[in-house]
């Protein structure tokens, strides 16, 4: 993805990717927001504005998961907690 052609909502999401990974407090945090089968998009959303960043759960979904990139060690926890991914696309659980 050319950072020149990126919206300022996707490279929130990208910051706030980089934040979670580098940051263990905030993986807790994201953890009870994603973990054991949930999806919470309005807590992530909610941590993103605490950081200084504004996307939609439209921006989460479309930015993270349309990447081609490898999954980070953090990321890829999650995956196996039980954070339903199917074909590089989030499945949200009603």
């Amino acid at each position: 993805m050319n950072d020149s052609n990126i919206s300022a909502a996707t490279a929130n999401v990208l910051e706030f990717r980089k934040l979670v990974i580098s940051d263990e407090n905030l993986q807790n945090e994201v953890s009870k927001a994603v973990g054991n089968g949930k999806w919470d998009p309005e807590a992530l959303i909610k941590l993103g504005e605490a950081n200084g960043l504004s996307f939609t759960s439209d921006d989460l979904v479309d930015t993270l998961f349309a990447e081609d990139d490898e999954l980070s060690d953090f990321e890829l926890e999650l995956v196996a907690a039980g954070v339903p991914v199917v074909c590089g696309k989030v499945t949200i659980n009603a």
